[in-house]
């Protein structure tokens, strides 16, 4: 009879955990649907004339540099744009011109005949496509003096959407295009770029390393939770008019609310039941899957702009910045610091690395694994949202597959760095970012991101455990 009690009375809380998780997925799918229904449309605007642009998710870039073979600008030339909008600039004095277009289509970029002739240019004009919603065409980037086939005009005169775009997550901003000479203020450019993104790659890395620490579960949708909390954002600033701050917060507890719901219902129970790792893995695989198309049925496949305006350039030598970088790359270091802090000065921190060093050990010495590991989930997916807002910040922009872009990159700052070590997470991030700028000074932008994995393969068969990585015994 107790038996049949006790049978009867776990059905009864197996129904309702299961009632509250389908009251839980009703609330977030009618939010956003009211986000999806409720969302802003673009505006256009007219042409303009601009020092320097960077793509928003109003306006794209029409730009370029105007140099002569012997890789010296040209100053005070007009440059006129026609097509889909119209316009006209000067080139300053090192040789840079930009527009900003509100309007998707062709632009034909067109300098005087003269000019052309007199410089060897094989064409006077070039033709560009801008998409603002295409992550490879909000910037097109146009260089007369790379000029190659006649045929192909986007190509012959060196136009090239190598835009370090928000959605390929490409992170230095400068105007400069791949194939231009090395030079000591591009070097610091690029070496300051890789390193901002390195900060902001290692405050996503060190979540999922805690998560692996802890549960040894390597996170596939860890990626999403970077896209939720940009995308959170986007719905605070502008659909609930509240200030940046604020809607960074809101997006942090969004965040961080995900996370226990994901470990109340999705990664405790399946840890009770033994589930291997490896099935767990597939299961964040497909739960990746699923939110990235939830992400675009509700906000479209756009860029969302968390903050619409333009910031003013800040000059720092050779290096050229703005606030909101510095600001971001500022609060990402101090909160790596914080959980650095708290993993080893705290008792909850402690508690949190002997769970990762031995679950067993810790469980026997009166530490409430399944605590530690729900509290760790909730850090974690919070970390991966403020990462996302700092992100879509910094890049002006976030999108529904903003994450998975980035997933890869996570992943092998976190092997690199050593797996389960927080501060391995942080160092192998930096190297990624540093490497993977750096690298554009000698090969194409488009291979940035292989480099970066050459050099972790190269350590990794060095040092396999990675750099902070502990060395274990077999057999």
């Amino acid at each position: 009879m107790a038996s049949t009690y006790r049978s009867v009375a776990r059905c009864r809380r197996r129904g309702a955990r299961w009632r509250h998780l389908l009251c839980v997925v009703a609330v977030i799918a009618a939010v956003f649907l009211w986000c999806g229904l409720n969302a802003p449309q673009a505006v256009a605007a007219e042409v303009e004339a601009t020092d320097r642009c960077v793509p928003t998710a109003e306006y794209g870039c029409v730009n370029g540099i105007l140099q002569g073979s012997d890789q010296k600008p040209i100053a005070g030339v007009t440059v006129t744009l026609g097509g889909a909008a119209t316009g006209e600039t000067t080139t300053a004095d090192d040789g840079t011109w930009a527009f900003k277009v509100a309007d998707d289509g062709k632009y034909t970029v067109t300098i005087p005949q003269d000019v052309a002739k007199q410089y060897g240019f094989a064409a006077d004009s070039a033709t560009v496509e801008i998409v603002k919603s295409s992550f490879s065409k909000q910037r097109g980037v146009v260089r007369f003096d790379k000029a190659a086939a006649a045929k192909q005009p986007s190509k012959s005169s060196g136009a090239a959407a190598d835009a370090k775009q928000p959605t390929t997550q490409t992170h230095a901003k400068t105007d400069e295009s791949a194939a231009s000479s090395v030079t000591w203020a591009r070097f610091c450019q690029q070496l300051y770029s890789g390193i901002i993104f390195g900060l902001l790659l290692g405050l996503m890395a060190v979540g999922m390393n805690l998560v692996y620490g802890t549960t040894g579960l390597s996170s596939f949708s860890h990626g999403e939770q970077v896209t939720l909390g940009g995308l959170m954002a986007y719905v605070g600033t502008q659909m609930l008019h509240m200030p940046v701050v604020l809607s960074a917060i809101f997006a942090i507890v969004i965040g961080g609310l995900t996370g226990l719901l994901q470990d109340q219902f999705i990664w405790g129970p399946l840890r009770h039941k033994r589930v291997g790792t490896m099935q767990q893995m597939i299961v964040t695989i497909g739960l990746s899957m699923a939110l990235q198309y939830l992400y675009q049925f509700f906000f479209g496949g756009d860029i969302k702009g968390i903050v619409k305006s333009v910031p003013e350039g800040i000059q720092l030598g050779p290096i050229t910045t703005n606030a909101p970088a510095l600001i971001c790359a500022g609060i990402a270091l101090a909160t790596i610091v914080g959980v650095t802090v708290f993993l080893y000065c705290t008792r909850l921190g402690r508690a949190t690395r002997a769970v990762s060093d031995n679950a067993a050990l810790a469980a026997a010495s009166g530490i409430n694994v399944d605590s530690v590991v729900r509290i760790v989930w909730t850090l974690s997916c919070a970390l991966a949202a403020l990462s996302g807002v700092l992100l879509g910040i910094y890049l002006n922009g976030i999108a529904w597959n903003t994450g998975v872009t980035l997933l890869m990159l996570m992943f092998a700052a976190v092997t690199l760095g050593g797996l389960g070590t927080a501060n391995g997470a942080l160092v192998g991030a930096l190297v990624i970012g540093v490497v993977a700028d750096l690298s554009t000074l000698v090969i194409p932008s488009d291979m940035r991101y292989a480099s970066a994995l050459a050099i972790l393969i190269l350590v990794l068969l060095v040092r396999p455990q990675g750099i902070f990585g502990k060395r274990n015994r077999i057999g």
